[in-house]
């Protein structure tokens, strides 16, 4: 037998009694390891998370009461009722409010100066550490006026998840984020979203209507805009696939469908960054169509909208005037009450004439609902779909979607 035959054999014992001995150790390894897992599962699962984070939550909730109410808040204001503290922060119609709210948005607007600031390289080398400390002492200041709109609002939740509640919540959620994920302090950028509040401060009613008759026109126009937008995306698929046809082998910036489609869409818009250019006669030719095509891509939605906005000003104007006339209808029958002469009875004559009953105009019965997709106005008011197309009718001045908007 050879040297190398022995040492062969040798290699198999060691494997015949190897093999066992590590299959062992791995099992009595693996026995272990899903001992002391379980263990650990059993373990976490035993801690009352929520009682823990309940606690927390009060933890927080009661430093900063105790921190406004004890050290931060002028004197004056630390005994003030929920009722009183409300009228302050949510109302604007006293002197003691406005200033409020005035002081609000000067603190925004030096807090998106801040961070517009922070946003130029020279500055945050030199100013990095300052912008740092200016940025959360406004986070900070906001987090007590948040919690504050909360503690002295009647139904706390109806502010949360109100329109500004959100924004406000917005507003200093980035901040804390960016503990934990630095990139989202960016986002804090949101507060210039709560300047909104000046609508409401400065009371620019005349804005707030005007506003309201344009949000209306954009929603009556919404399904026919939604049903050309569709119309332009199967366009630009359509010659995407085309331009696709005649450029592949011939133009690698034309390799894919896709980005065809991109090259369509850019062009139909007008837009025309450059980085995709057709090379041939047919390609050119296509190109040349879609940009003549953009135009109407731009003039279409345009008329769309420009139609319903001036149907919207008609509307609002008729609605404004018949007001007035049911307004002065109601002072003239006070005015006839007090300073009557004849009898209505009696029939008013004029010198060679003989006396005729007096015509009046019957007053227009006023619009009670009114179609947003045809814009037809309603008068019935047991009405419930529109008499020409069909659309749910919806009451005017109704405009809760758009009253949480300009309204706290």
């Amino acid at each position: 037998m050879g040297l190398k035959d022995k040492l062969n054999g040798v290699g198999r014992q060691l494997r015949s009694k190897a093999w066992p001995a590590l299959y062992s150790f791995l099992s009595d390894l693996y026995t272990g390891l899903s001992m002391l897992f379980n263990s650990a599962v059993s373990l976490v699962a035993r801690i009352p998370f929520g009682r823990i984070m309940q606690r927390v939550a009060h933890l927080v909730v009661t430093t900063i009461h105790n921190l406004l109410f004890k050290f931060l808040l002028p004197k004056k204001y630390r005994n003030l009722s929920r009722e009183e503290m409300y009228s302050i922060i949510f109302k604007s119609d006293t002197p003691a409010g406005k200033q409020f709210d005035i002081i609000l948005l000067i603190l925004i607007g030096f807090n998106i100066l801040v961070l517009i600031l922070d946003s130029i390289d020279a500055v945050h080398d030199n100013l990095k550490w300052l912008l740092k400390v200016v940025e959360w002492l406004f986070t900070l200041i906001f987090t007590f006026e948040y919690y504050l709109r909360i503690y002295c609002h009647k139904q706390p939740s109806k502010y949360i998840f109100s329109f500004y509640g959100l924004i406000d919540l917005l507003s200093i959620f980035p901040a804390y984020l960016s503990l934990l994920l630095p990139a989202t302090q960016t986002l804090t950028v949101f507060r210039v979203l709560r300047t909104l509040r000046v609508f409401r401060v400065l009371h620019l009613k005349r804005f707030i209507d005007e506003g309201s008759v344009i949000l209306n026109a954009l929603r009556r126009s919404m399904y026919r805009i939604l049903i050309f937008m569709l119309f332009v995306f199967l366009i630009a698929v359509v010659l995407g696939a085309l331009v696709y046809t005649f450029e592949q082998g011939r133009n690698p910036q034309i390799s894919s469908i896709p980005e065809g489609i991109y090259w369509a869409v850019v062009t139909l818009t007008t837009v025309g960054y450059g980085d995709i250019t057709p090379v041939t006669t047919m390609g050119r030719f296509i190109s040349v169509v879609v940009m003549i095509l953009g135009y109407s891509v731009i003039a279409v939605p345009t008329g769309i909208v420009a139609g319903e906005t001036v149907n919207a000003f008609h509307q609002h104007n008729h609605r404004t005037r018949t007001d007035e006339f049911f307004n002065d209808g109601s002072d003239d029958d006070e005015e006839t009450d007090t300073n009557e002469t004849t009898t209505p009875s009696e029939p008013l004559s004029l010198p060679g004439r003989s006396a005729e009953p007096m015509q009046t105009d019957v007053a227009t019965p006023r619009a009670e609902k009114y179609c947003q997709h045809c814009g037809h106005e309603e008068t019935d008011p047991t009405a419930t779909f529109c008499k020409h197309c069909g659309t749910r009718l919806s009451n005017i001045g109704s405009h809760s979607w758009l009253g949480d908007f300009f309204s706290t």
